[in-house]
């Protein structure tokens, strides 16, 4: 089921150990989708959404910037503030 929704890329297909769930065999169907979002959503390097995946599990728009790039914080200038003596 998760097929419709993820394509697996860069590897064949099969047994991938992953740091939040173990071993899983990417080339099953029944692996739980929410389990396959979860790794996406942390920027799992091996899955890219479908349009269908898009729709349904994130209305439209992925919540996931595409490639692993990783959104840099913004530097927030401190302001002068000065100080009155009287």
């Amino acid at each position: 089921m998760w097929k419709q929704y993820f394509k697996f890329v860069k590897l064949k297909p099969g047994k991938v150990v992953t740091s939040q769930f173990g071993e899983i065999d990417f080339s099953a169907d029944n692996i739980g989708i929410e389990i396959i979002k979860t790794l996406y959503e942390n920027g799992f390097p091996y899955l890219e959404i479908t349009e269908e995946g898009k729709a349904e599990l994130f209305g439209g728009e992925s919540t996931i910037i595409e490639g692993n790039a990783i959104e840099k914080p913004k530097r927030v200038k401190k302001s002068k503030q000065t100080t009155l003596l009287v």
